[in-house]
């Protein structure tokens, strides 16, 4: 997955202001989208440095969506998605089969996963993890061993 990261980088530096992504509110940029997905991949690595460890993702289809999968993939985690729309009893599931390191969710994701809270890490946090975290890169190390490459 490092040639998504890659990908990403190189665009934020061709395409920097231009629109990545937009839905009826709010457009976010290349540099943004690059910004905020090497933020979060950065968190998600000092949260488990573990390379291959599993991280949830349940929420529905949004800007933040997309920010977590590129993240999770960058961080060189393995994606465990988790339909926003089942039941606890249907996460709860999941939870014991994967034992991910962390569950990233939106408010549907937050009220349906019923695990302690050091585990999630809501949408909400993103504008703090991304000031937090801002200017750094995953571990690129990391992220290999964890793809697999």
């Amino acid at each position: 997955m490092l040639l998504s990261l890659d990908f990403l980088n190189d665009m934020a530096q061709r395409h920097g202001d231009e629109i990545a992504l937009e839905d009826a509110s709010t457009q976010v940029s290349y540099t943004e989208l690059a910004t905020a997905v090497n933020a979060l991949a950065v968190a998600l690595q000092v949260k488990d440095p573990s390379p291959g460890s599993r991280v949830g993702l349940c929420a529905a289809n949004s800007m933040e969506y997309v920010v977590s999968l590129l993240a999770i993939l960058a961080a060189g985690k393995v994606l465990v998605p988790m339909n926003c729309h089942g039941t606890s009893e249907q996460m709860h599931q999941i939870l014991m089969e994967a034992h991910p390191s962390a569950i990233i969710v939106d408010e549907l994701g937050n009220a349906l996963i019923k695990s302690e809270d050091e585990l999630k890490i809501p949408f909400s946090q993103f504008p703090g993890l991304v000031y937090t975290y801002r200017g750094r890169k995953p571990d690129l190390a990391s992220a290999a061993a964890g793809s697999g490459e």
